[in-house]
């Protein structure tokens, strides 16, 4: 980013300048988004109803698959559909509570939906579909697929398959002509220029409801309406847009080569894209973009759309998609700095993600070459193979510092004798985390085996590699790589509380295990110098101090073996390191630990140092983190850091934040992202919420508007180490 003047920015490729100003018609949608998200989002009312019916229709000899292939094509053939002045991409269902009439339906068809077999849980959403091979075959060409597939088909069970992914895809083409109906219909009571937009929405819907889309307005409207499918006809929440400067590539550069569209033109269409994702998900989640990176031999994609995708984040200046930039050793000079740029305007976006070590783990995990750099950011930084993957995320998150605790209660009621030694404790507190990942994938895999009875989305094995090849369903195994990633949350306090155990019970003697607990127990209360000397007075993990990052590098390393130990379904069970707003969760239920946090406060946010724990600066903290092994952490790590706004006011510290930023990467670190924010217009927000509906502040992996924040996760946001330089 060059420099941005009059609401124009200057992209550093091909001499590009666009507009950031948004027209009238689209800034209303785009405050009509904030306003909605501000008030509620509901869900697709009618859902219930469509559901009742469809399983009143199911007899004991229709097939599971069959089954749940009718209910997705009645929810798209029957769900409400809203549209909005203004709109460029179109197909939003309609969102909002449910009259009393709709109420009472639904309250009397409650019976016949309890006779659903209740799903067997785990994640079916943070989906990425394979938009290339629907923009290559259209739904159509999709459809000719399976039907030559079914012709070929040797066993029953294959042909159970293909017919119920026909009917699935057939919901797809059927919700594009209902659109295109609902457009040719706002056509007939609008005036005369509104008219022929709505006429050639539908004209664009049409086409794109059977045949691949020929032009960049078809395919991000095709990329919209899967989504929407995806969504909420087929329960995949969290559907995102995935590598959209890949995938819309060639579209864009050949109308701008035909003179079909302009830079800005385009520049509008991604931003109604992202409007209208702001229109069907409420704050507090996740969804994303992933731009940058490398095709499938290894060579760097940055083109215009990279730099058009992050623009529209600036334009639109809402809470979704957050963007991430894929960072490799061949990423430009100039897109790195226009994303450390981007960064200093506070909008916290993008987060830096290390595509030399994301793509290598991947094949360490049976990822081929190809395929191992076409990978997605799972809307916080869980990491999915893009297009090809049956992968879970978060499956569970893990409480550290409470495996910790519990083994002090032990000792305290006499469960356990007290260990002699620390490097006892120590091992007992593994034993006693060991235990609760083993269970944990236990249960797991479980579910695994359940959902190949009453999960399986036909729908989803359309767009997933290699479902229809193999003629199995995404949940019996048809995707081509299939695992669960779990998350361990508060490593820091884990880490922090161990330190301050070793100094005061085995080292100085002065507590027992017990004594300590007690204190925990009362919170600290009336021990405030205790828990003053065990925050500011022992080595805390975060400062490139040696004796607690090498207990920090030990329990990461033991955290990933020890999952890795384990099995779920088809595959390995997978480790990460982030928290999404479960550190805020968990910090709720947690009592005092023994790092000197108190009772109820957040757990530590992310891989890197507690909150207000880095004594010595962003490098010592970046030191830190990546002193242990990201690789094997695909279920995704987060490393937060915080700036100042006159901290990246200057050359020079944008300088030091990109230095700051290349070093994590260069020493192994998965992803590190950074809110540029003053701690005082924080506090001033929290006083004045009404004044700051659209500050955005990133969380741990994903972005929020400030003041929808809880009181306890926006303190925990301003206790972060505020860096006043670089």
């Amino acid at each position: 980013m060059a420099h941005k003047v009059d609401n124009t920015i200057e992209l550093p490729i091909n001499n590009a300048v666009v507009s950031l100003m948004l027209k009238p018609e689209i800034a209303a949608l785009r405050d009509a988004a904030l306003e909605q998200q501000r008030s509620g989002i509901h869900g697709i009312p009618t859902l219930p109803l469509i559901d009742a019916k469809s399983w009143s229709e199911h007899s004991d000899d229709e097939d599971w698959l069959i089954w749940r292939a009718r209910r997705t094509a009645a929810r798209l053939g029957g769900m409400p559909i809203s549209l909005s002045q203004g709109e460029r991409i179109v197909g939003r269902p309609e969102l909002r509570p449910p009259t009393p009439v709709e109420a009472q339906k639904i309250a009397d068809v409650q019976g016949i939906l309890r006779t659903i077999p209740p799903y067997p849980g785990g994640d079916s959403g943070h989906f990425h579909p394979d938009f290339e091979k629907l923009f290559l075959l259209g739904v159509g060409g999709i459809r000719e697929e399976i039907k030559s597939r079914m012709n070929i088909s040797t066993t029953d069970e294959q042909k159970t398959f293909y017919q119920a992914c026909d009917i699935a895809i057939q919901g797809l083409s059927e919700y594009a002509r209902r659109v295109a109906d609902e457009c040719e219909s706002a056509a007939v009571i609008a005036d005369e220029a509104n008219a022929k937009r709505w006429r050639g929405l539908a004209d664009i819907c049409h086409r794109v409801s059977t045949e691949p889309p020929e032009t960049f307005h078809e395919a991000i409207q095709l990329m919209y309406l899967t989504i929407i499918a995806l969504w909420f006809g087929e329960d995949h929440g969290l559907t995102t847009p995935g590598r959209m400067d890949q995938t819309l590539r060639p579209f864009y550069e050949a109308d701008l080569a035909a003179g079909r569209i302009t830079r800005d033109e385009a520049l509008e269409l991604i931003c109604c894209l992202y409007i209208q994702l702001n229109m069907i998900l409420g704050p507090g989640s996740a969804e994303s973009v992933m731009v940058g990176g490398r095709d499938g031999s290894g060579n760097d994609v940055t083109n215009e759309l990279t730099y058009l995708c992050l623009a529209a984040r600036m334009a639109t200046q809402l809470v979704y998609p957050t963007v991430g930039l894929a960072w490799h050793e061949g990423t430009p000079s100039e897109l790195t700095d226009f994303a450390c740029r981007m960064i200093s305007t506070g909008i916290g976006d993008p987060a830096f993600f290390n595509d030399e070590l994301i793509a290598s783990a991947l094949r360490d995990y049976g990822v081929s070459k190809a395929d191992s750099y076409n990978y997605m950011n799972s809307t916080c930084v869980e990491i999915k193979v893009v297009g090809a993957s049956n992968m879970w995320v978060t499956a569970p998150y893990f409480n550290c510092p409470k495996a910790l605790l519990e083994v002090m209660d032990f000792v305290a009621d006499g469960s356990i004798p007290e260990p002699v030694t620390f490097y006892e404790l120590n091992v007992r507190v593994k034993e006693r985390m060991a235990e609760t990942v083993r269970v944990a994938a236990e249960n797991l895999d479980g579910v695994w085996h359940r959902r190949a009875e009453t999960g399986c989305f036909p729908l989803a094995s359309c767009l997933i590699s290699d479902c229809l090849e193999r003629g199995l369903d995404f949940d019996r195994g048809g995707a081509r790589y299939n695992w669960v990633e779990n998350s361990f949350v508060g490593l820091a306090n884990l880490v922090d509380g161990l330190m301050a155990i070793k100094h005061l019970v085995y080292d100085s003697k002065e507590l027992s295990i017990g004594e300590f607990r007690e204190i925990l127990q009362a919170d600290y209360e009336g021990r405030e110098a205790l828990r003053q000397r065990i925050v500011n007075r022992i080595p805390s993990y975060g400062n490139n101090n040696e004796e607690p990052d090498r207990l920090a590098v030990e329990w990461a390393h033991f955290l990933q073996e020890t999952t890795e130990s384990n099995t779920v379904g088809l595959h390995s069970y997978v480790p990460g390191f982030f928290c999404w707003v479960v550190h805020e969760r968990f910090g709720s239920e947690t009592g005092g630990t023994p790092d000197g946090r108190h009772a109820g406060f957040p757990l530590a946010d992310g891989a890197g140092a507690a909150q207000g724990r880095e004594k010595s600066g962003p490098t010592a903290s970046v030191l830190s983190t990546t002193k242990w092994n990201h690789k094997k952490a695909i279920g995704g790590l987060v490393h937060n850091v915080k700036f100042s706004q006159s901290a990246l006011s200057t050359d020079e510290g944008l300088a030091g934040l990109r230095n700051l930023i290349e070093t994590y990467l260069r020493r192994g670190g998965f992803e590190i992202q950074v809110n540029v924010v003053n701690a005082d217009v924080l506090r001033d927000a929290q006083a004045h919420p009404e004044n700051y509906q659209d500050l955005l502040v990133r969380v741990a992996g994903y972005s929020d508007y400030f003041v929808h924040l809880n009181p306890n996760m926006q303190a925990e946001v301003i206790a972060r180490t505020e860096h006043m330089s670089v």
